[in-house]
């Protein structure tokens, strides 16, 4: 006969830990932050945002240079000549200065605008990028924690159900057998829980990475769960946010920039003339001023090619953006559609998964109590109980990620952070 004074101890022992969360080991020291003090510190702290940003002004500051007129040149000769001993000099002043017809003017003025607003763009686009990567591993975050927790209360019911069946095994009450399934069970519990711990850890310091680059040693957790379900966005909305994506959006202004290229390289057929004014002085008193004009003659270079190159460029940067344009439209259906089948799990399982594996378990501990169920019956709702938890866990986890993903796919950000 079962020994009801056996099992009371280890009860009371499952019921705290199936009835309070547990705390991961460790974390009390961690350092916490909520989802837009993380992006706070990403905007300020990220060495991937500040190399794009310094390569965006770096581009922006050399179009800006190729918008520059041509210095002028100010030059001076003296020329002493002479002949049987008789000496004359003659002194130059001369100032000139490239001309440049004024089609060719707007063009550079034209390419560098659209220089610029394509570098804008794509920083808009990294900055959207990276902070997607910010999202998605303060998700993920928090997700290994809770997973962690979870992982932690399913070893401490394993511990407790294998130390009961040892004392149970010495009063003959269980099988020898028995007893070694819950040992390995026991064994692999804290191996699983020691993943966990490293799967954590690991989280945090991405996620410590990504906002407060150090030594990477930090780590950073949330302080606030992903809780509840994610807002709507249906597909006809997210494919009208195609053409407003920054990638488009620079792929566009390539385009323009290219255009303007072509009317540069038009504007080549007539070469720039230089004139030159200056003063001429001669030792006999002579002098006045000197006036030239001087224009390449195009025999050798016509700009041919040039102008066939800048034609190629245009057609080449017509054809990237209707593929970006495409490669965009694909983006958003995959995570729209992504988004749409993990969010209607998440509101169709998740809730359900929760409350069935906390209720089992606590039927099942009631039963144990109540001599009711042996201890692997035991053991396999505890292993049920932590797949459905994790289950649901995951179901949370995904639809908040693939939510935060086609905010990205359509260029957007969330409305809480606008």
């Amino acid at each position: 006969m079962r020994q009801s004074r056996v099992r009371s101890l280890p009860v009371l022992v499952l019921s705290g830990v199936l009835l309070a969360p547990s705390i991961a080991v460790g974390q009390e020291e961690v350092r916490r932050v909520s989802l837009p003090e993380a992006l706070e510190a990403f905007a300020g702290n990220s060495l991937a945002l500040k190399v794009a940003r310094s390569e965006t002004a770096g581009l922006a500051g050399m179009a800006q240079q190729s918008r520059a007129y041509f210095n002028p040149e100010l030059s001076f000769e003296r020329d002493d000549l002479s002949h049987n001993d008789e000496k004359v000099w003659e002194e130059t002043f001369q100032f000139q200065q490239q001309l440049e017809w004024p089609g060719r003017t707007t063009a550079r003025g034209r390419a560098a605008t659209h220089t610029i607003r394509a570098g804008a763009a794509r920083f808009r686009a990294d900055s959207i990028e990276l902070a997607f990567e910010v999202r998605e591993a303060y998700v993920r975050t928090w997700f290994a924690e809770e997973a962690e927790s979870i992982v932690r209360r399913s070893a401490a019911v394993i511990q407790s159900v294998a130390e009961d069946a040892e004392v149970r095994l010495e009063q003959g009450d269980i099988s020898a057998l028995e007893a070694r399934r819950l040992r390995i069970a026991r064994v692999e519990a804290e191996q699983e829980l020691e993943e966990a711990v490293l799967r954590s850890r690991a989280a945090r310091r991405k996620l410590a990475l990504l906002i407060a680059p150090g030594t990477g040693m930090e780590e950073i957790g949330p302080s606030e769960g992903q809780e509840g379900v994610p807002p709507m966005i249906s597909r006809g909305t997210a494919i009208a946010a195609v053409d407003g994506r920054p990638d488009v959006e620079a792929a566009a202004s390539d385009l323009d920039l290219a255009l303007a290229g072509v009317d540069l390289a038009r504007s080549y057929w007539a070469p720039a003339p230089n004139l030159g004014l200056g003063y001429r002085h001669h030792d006999d008193g002579f002098g006045g001023v000197s006036l030239g004009l001087a224009v390449p003659l195009p025999l050798f270079d016509r700009g041919s090619a040039t102008r066939e190159g800048a034609a190629a460029f245009s057609s080449a940067a017509a054809y990237r953006l209707e593929l970006r344009r495409q490669m965009a439209r694909y983006d958003v259906l995959v995570t729209s559609d992504r988004y749409a089948s993990n969010r209607a799990r998440l509101e169709g399982a998740a809730q359900g998964l929760r409350t069935d594996g906390e209720a089992m378990l606590v039927s099942a501990t009631a039963a144990y109590s109540a001599q009711e169920m042996t201890l692997l019956e035991l053991l396999d709702a505890a292993g049920a109980f932590q797949g459905a938890q994790l289950s649901a866990l995951s179901l949370t986890t995904e639809a908040w990620v693939s939510y935060y993903d086609l905010l990205r796919a359509t260029g957007r950000v969330p409305e809480d952070e606008r």
